[in-house]
Protein backbone atom coordinates (compact mmCIF):
# COMPACT_ATOMS: atom_id res chain seq x y z
CA UNK A 1 0.00 0.00 0.00
CA UNK A 2 2.83 2.39 0.85
CA UNK A 3 4.49 1.84 -2.57
CA UNK A 4 1.23 2.63 -4.31
CA UNK A 5 0.83 5.81 -2.24
CA UNK A 6 4.40 6.88 -3.09
CA UNK A 7 3.78 6.29 -6.81
CA UNK A 8 0.56 8.30 -6.67
CA UNK A 9 2.30 11.07 -4.75
CA UNK A 10 5.17 11.19 -7.26
CA UNK A 11 2.72 11.25 -10.17
CA UNK A 12 0.72 14.05 -8.55
CA UNK A 13 3.92 15.94 -7.70
CA UNK A 14 5.11 15.64 -11.31
CA UNK A 15 1.80 16.89 -12.64
CA UNK A 16 1.80 19.88 -10.27
CA UNK A 17 5.41 20.77 -11.09
CA UNK A 18 4.72 20.50 -14.81
CA UNK A 19 1.67 22.71 -14.40
CA UNK A 20 3.64 25.32 -12.47
CA UNK A 21 6.44 25.26 -15.02
CA UNK A 22 3.96 25.68 -17.87
CA UNK A 23 2.21 28.53 -16.06
CA UNK A 24 5.49 30.29 -15.37
CA UNK A 25 6.50 29.97 -19.01
CA UNK A 26 3.19 31.47 -20.09
CA UNK A 27 3.53 34.30 -17.59
CA UNK A 28 6.93 35.22 -18.95
CA UNK A 29 5.62 35.19 -22.52
CA UNK A 30 2.61 37.26 -21.45
CA UNK A 31 4.89 39.66 -19.60
CA UNK A 32 7.14 40.04 -22.64
CA UNK A 33 4.13 40.61 -24.89
CA UNK A 34 2.96 43.37 -22.55
CA UNK A 35 6.43 44.96 -22.66
CA UNK A 36 6.43 44.82 -26.46
CA UNK A 37 2.98 46.42 -26.56
CA UNK A 38 4.12 49.22 -24.24
CA UNK A 39 7.27 49.84 -26.31
CA UNK A 40 5.28 49.90 -29.54
CA UNK A 41 2.59 52.18 -28.15
CA UNK A 42 5.23 54.73 -27.11
CA UNK A 43 6.09 55.09 -30.82
CA UNK A 44 2.47 55.43 -31.96
CA UNK A 45 0.87 56.79 -33.96
CA UNK A 46 3.43 55.97 -36.64
CA UNK A 47 3.16 55.89 -40.43
CA UNK A 48 4.05 52.48 -41.86
CA UNK A 49 3.63 53.54 -45.48
CA UNK A 50 1.84 56.33 -47.33
CA UNK A 51 -1.64 54.86 -46.56
CA UNK A 52 -1.24 52.95 -43.31
CA UNK A 53 -0.78 54.35 -39.83
CA UNK A 54 -0.16 52.13 -36.82
CA UNK A 55 -2.26 53.65 -34.03
CA UNK A 56 -1.64 51.22 -31.17
CA UNK A 57 -1.41 47.60 -30.15
CA UNK A 58 -2.71 45.50 -27.28
CA UNK A 59 -2.14 42.06 -25.87
CA UNK A 60 -5.14 39.76 -26.31
CA UNK A 61 -5.94 36.62 -24.36
CA UNK A 62 -4.55 33.36 -25.64
CA UNK A 63 -1.08 34.59 -26.66
CA UNK A 64 -2.20 37.10 -29.26
CA UNK A 65 -1.19 40.63 -30.15
CA UNK A 66 -3.65 42.98 -31.87
CA UNK A 67 -2.43 45.90 -33.96
CA UNK A 68 -4.81 48.77 -34.67
CA UNK A 69 -4.23 50.57 -37.98
CA UNK A 70 -5.85 53.44 -39.81
CA UNK A 71 -5.98 53.67 -43.57
CA UNK A 72 -5.51 57.31 -44.42
CA UNK A 73 -5.07 59.55 -47.40
CA UNK A 74 -6.84 59.00 -50.67
CA UNK A 75 -6.97 55.22 -50.37
CA UNK A 76 -10.56 54.05 -49.98
CA UNK A 77 -11.19 50.37 -49.33
CA UNK A 78 -14.41 49.39 -51.08
CA UNK A 79 -13.76 45.65 -51.46
CA UNK A 80 -12.40 44.35 -48.15
CA UNK A 81 -12.17 40.77 -49.45
CA UNK A 82 -9.90 41.83 -52.32
CA UNK A 83 -7.86 44.12 -50.06
CA UNK A 84 -7.34 41.36 -47.49
CA UNK A 85 -6.43 38.84 -50.20
CA UNK A 86 -3.63 41.15 -51.35
CA UNK A 87 -2.45 42.17 -47.87
CA UNK A 88 -2.50 38.83 -46.03
CA UNK A 89 0.23 37.11 -48.12
CA UNK A 90 2.48 40.14 -47.61
CA UNK A 91 2.05 39.97 -43.84
CA UNK A 92 2.63 36.21 -43.77
CA UNK A 93 5.76 36.60 -45.90
CA UNK A 94 7.09 39.26 -43.53
CA UNK A 95 6.39 36.98 -40.56
CA UNK A 96 8.33 34.18 -42.23
CA UNK A 97 11.37 36.25 -43.19
CA UNK A 98 11.71 39.14 -40.73
CA UNK A 99 14.19 38.31 -37.94
CA UNK A 100 12.58 40.98 -35.72
CA UNK A 101 9.56 38.73 -35.14
CA UNK A 102 11.56 35.78 -33.80
CA UNK A 103 9.94 36.08 -30.36
CA UNK A 104 6.48 35.86 -31.90
CA UNK A 105 7.41 32.83 -33.98
CA UNK A 106 9.23 31.03 -31.17
CA UNK A 107 6.22 31.46 -28.88
CA UNK A 108 3.42 30.79 -31.40
CA UNK A 109 1.89 34.23 -31.04
CA UNK A 110 -1.25 34.93 -33.05
CA UNK A 111 -1.13 38.27 -34.82
CA UNK A 112 -4.38 40.22 -35.20
CA UNK A 113 -4.65 43.26 -37.44
CA UNK A 114 -7.57 45.67 -37.32
CA UNK A 115 -8.01 48.38 -39.93
CA UNK A 116 -10.14 51.50 -39.47
CA UNK A 117 -10.72 54.52 -41.68
CA UNK A 118 -9.46 58.01 -40.84
CA UNK A 119 -12.52 58.63 -38.70
CA UNK A 120 -11.91 55.49 -36.65
CA UNK A 121 -14.71 53.46 -38.24
CA UNK A 122 -13.99 49.74 -38.53
CA UNK A 123 -13.17 48.49 -42.03
CA UNK A 124 -11.90 44.93 -41.53
CA UNK A 125 -9.57 42.75 -39.51
CA UNK A 126 -7.48 39.69 -40.13
CA UNK A 127 -5.89 37.06 -37.95
CA UNK A 128 -2.55 35.44 -38.73
CA UNK A 129 -1.97 32.27 -36.72
CA UNK A 130 1.26 30.30 -36.23
CA UNK A 131 -0.16 27.77 -38.70
CA UNK A 132 -0.13 30.54 -41.32
CA UNK A 133 3.43 31.72 -40.82
CA UNK A 134 5.10 28.43 -39.94
CA UNK A 135 4.13 26.58 -43.15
Amino acid sequence: MEKRWKKQFMLLFSIVCSGLLFTQCNKSVDARLKELAEETNKMCPRMLDQWTRLDSCAVQSGLAMRYYHSIIGELIVTDTTLFKSKLEPQIISAMKTNPDVKFYKDNDITMEYQYNDTEGKYIFSMIITPDNYKK
